[in-house]
């Protein structure tokens, strides 16, 4: 083919985009040297001049001192017109050192700078009798603008020189890539344009000489002419394609049955999924409204499901799952809807049941049949499950209702043990309700800083003198009452407030403590019962260390309590944060040693420092003789092992006296006080210093008076 075709640079293409980048790049490189030689004809200039100032050093200084000496103005003037004559400079001055002379010689040729570019300051000195004699100074200044001028110069030259040979080389640039490649291109897009594709396509040519080896455009025009003959082929074959379209049809029913079983159940168990069991839940509904016969509906949850997932992997649990689908298919009726909910979630809807004795005894086969363990890659695993049960109309009125009831049945079969069923009740959602609103308290109340602390003493088995003082959160209710943590505690750590909370604690008990005190090393010691939640967190031990550097208070009056249940997960963090306490010069205490799981390895894994008898013990050894050497029995190990022993729940003075005979550290009770706010705490620690004769601390005595600041409670959030 051969076509006259327009300068294709006229408009925008790869021509110009390619012109673009020649000149673009070929600017910056010309910038670039440009910069770089003027630099060095600049540093050049620059070093002229100063070598100028080295050459007054040596030649002229020396003549010119001889000069000042002898008082000859106009040597001394012809030697400075001497230097002013040199390239660059434009002033130089002879300034006389004389003590006698009232009026200094100066002597200044040319014009001085306000702030001169270079300048030189020489001393004039004279040599006599070996002494050194300075008799004055010589400035000379020196401009660059003859410099800069040169400069200028030399950038025009080379900017100009260079743009010309950049725009040449980029039009011969510009001329040869549109001869060899942008005309041909535009060539073939003009003949594709123009292609009538019901018509057997023409072959496209170049316009240029045949070639002896086919280069890029050869190939081109090849792929585009076997391409242009492929089409007319397709185009042909299109008038029998009616049987294909009937396969394609068919097919497609196949894929849209296929679309709607993935979106009704569920792939892996092949049971409804949420979408289907909503609408069968829907039906049920309404055909209870028809027949005046209740429905139920069953939420399922396989208890330990996360143990076998997480231990053997996810191709493990899916078997689990696939099995607990098949037990629960051979517990419900036909007419039932089992459903996968996801996870290891699973619904039944009952619908037309006789009552809740029918949705128990569904509940019941479904307990039964994962009795037996699953045989799960050759091994036994024993899964449970848990069920809650909600009915229509009783229970809620649409599916929404009746699904979140199941799952408060469900929440609390699991708090009860697990392993059973529950209907839902009213007391259920009275109790979910008080939950959510006692989370919203607590939120409010970290906020607006309603928490203060209690204190019981600890005193000594020997002196009955205090020890030590354990701090207990208290939360002020509106009417002025408190509650201890046994009524709000669970709910703080589910609802992810235990750290805040526990830090505010940790930090008041060390601020109060140290106010009481004051903050020398043998004074008592403040203990404070940590969470697990707490120990975990990665910032608790430098909030720790922090709150005790704040306030002064010697690490080894801070008791850290720490519960049996902590330990036993083993978690590394934990870990971490007991040594890295202990290392500091924190004490650690094990909390109700005995009622939890009592592993003596532990003991010497951890550096504990202390072990608290729990009060259950202690309550029963005066009457019983097992629990009287059970309290002996712990007192000796934890004193074998280097541990002191705290007492709890000391309430008379018989327990009292047993104790002491065990050899018992420390005691904590009634017996010794209840727990009570500081100013109460500091009077009665007055009390007992008065009693021993012993002056009590400086800081005592202020809180007991109440004009100091030291005991009243910062109720900060953190």
């Amino acid at each position: 083919m051969r076509q006259h075709l327009s300068i294709p640079w006229a408009g925008g293409g790869i021509a110009v985009s390619l012109l673009y980048r020649i000149l673009l790049f070929s600017t910056l490189i010309t910038l670039m040297s440009t910069a770089l030689q003027l630099y060095f004809d600049f540093r050049r200039g620059v070093s002229g001049i100063e070598e100028r100032f080295d050459e007054i050093r040596v030649s002229t200084v020396p003549s010119m001192s001889n000069s000042l000496w002898v008082v000859d103005h106009d040597q001394l003037r012809l030697l400075l017109n001497g230097i002013i004559l040199l390239p660059d400079i434009r002033m130089a001055e002879v300034r006389e050192f004389s003590a006698t002379a009232r009026t200094p010689l100066v002597l200044t040729v040319g014009t001085p700078q306000e702030r001169p570019d270079l300048h030189a300051e020489i001393p004039l000195i004279r040599v006599a009798e070996g002494k050194s004699l300075t008799l004055g100074t010589l400035r000379v200044e020196a401009s660059l603008d003859d410099v800069y001028h040169r400069l200028l110069t030399t950038a025009e030259v080379i900017l100009i020189s260079q743009g010309v040979k950049t725009f040449l080389v980029s039009g011969f640039i510009l001329f040869i890539f549109h001869r060899l490649l942008t005309r041909h291109l535009i060539s073939i897009a003009a003949s594709l344009r123009q292609h009538d594709r019901r018509s057997s396509p023409p072959l496209l040519t170049l316009d240029r000489p045949q070639r002896k080896r086919p280069d890029e455009l050869d190939q081109l025009i090849r792929s585009l002419n076997d391409l242009a003959g492929d089409l007319y082929a397709a185009n042909c074959e299109l008038a029998g394609a009616n049987a294909a379209l009937e396969n394609d049809i068919a097919l497609r029913r196949s894929y849209e049955e296929q679309l709607y079983r993935q979106a009704h159940f569920d792939e892996l168990t092949g049971l409804a999924n949420r979408l289907l069991t909503r609408d069968r839940l829907e039906q049920a509904i309404l055909n209870s409204r028809r027949s005046q016969l209740p429905s139920a509906l069953l939420f399922i949850d396989l208890d330990n499901f996360k143990n076998v997932n997480d231990t053997l992997g996810h191709e493990a649990g899916d078997t689990l799952l696939r099995e607990a689908a098949t037990r629960l298919s051979a517990s419900i009726r036909q007419g039932d809807t089992l459903a996968r909910m996801g996870g290891d979630e699973f619904l039944i809807v009952l619908p037309g049941i006789a009552g809740n004795v029918a949705a128990r005894g569904i509940a019941e086969r479904v307990l039964e049949s994962f009795a037996p363990p699953f045989r799960i890659c050759g091994q036994d695993h024993y899964v449970t499950a848990s069920i809650g049960i909600a009915l229509y109309p009783s229970d809620g009125g649409d599916g929404p209702e009746l699904l979140r009831n199941a799952d408060l049945a469900l929440y609390r079969a699991k708090e009860r043990g697990r392993n059973r069923y529950e209907f839902f009740t009213a007391e259920i959602n009275e109790r979910v309700q008080r939950r959510i609103m006692l989370e919203s308290r607590l939120r409010l109340a970290v906020l607006q800083s309603e928490f203060v602390l209690h204190y019981q003493p600890i005193v000594e088995a020997e002196s009955r003198r205090p020890a030590a003082l354990e701090a207990l959160l208290r939360w002020r209710q509106p009417d002025g009452t408190l509650l201890a943590p046994g009524h709000f505690i669970c709910v703080a750590e589910e609802a992810g407030l235990i750290g805040e909370i526990g830090a505010w604690v940790v930090e008041t008990a060390i601020r109060e403590t140290a106010g009481l005190f004051g903050r020398e090393a043998s004074a008592p010691r403040v203990a404070v019962n940590v969470s697990p939640r707490q120990l975990r967190d990665p910032c608790f031990v430098i909030r720790v260390m922090a709150a005790l550097a704040a306030h002064g208070l010697p690490p080894g009056r801070l008791e850290l309590e720490i519960t049996e249940g902590v330990l036993m997960d083993e978690a590394p963090e934990v870990t971490d944060a007991l040594n890295t306490l202990c290392g500091h010069g924190v004490r650690l205490s094990i909390d109700d040693f005995g009622t939890g799981y009592s592993s003596l390895s532990y003991l010497q894994r951890y550096p504990f420092d202390m072990l608290k008898i729990d009060r259950c013990f202690v309550s029963d050894a005066t009457d019983e003789a097992a629990a009287a050497r059970l309290v002996e029995t712990i007192i000796m190990m934890a004193h074998g092992l280097g541990l002191e022993t705290i007492a709890e729940g000391v309430e008379t003075e018989e327990q009292f006296r047993f104790l002491q005979s065990k050899g018992c550290d420390l005691m904590q009770g009634y017996l010794m006080g209840r727990p009570a706010p500081l100013a109460e705490i500091a009077a009665r620690f007055a009390t007992r210093f008065a009693a021993d004769a012993a002056p009590p601390p400086p800081k005592l005595l202020e809180a007991v008076a109440g004009d100091g600041p030291a005991f009243s409670p910062a109720p900060s959030a953190g």
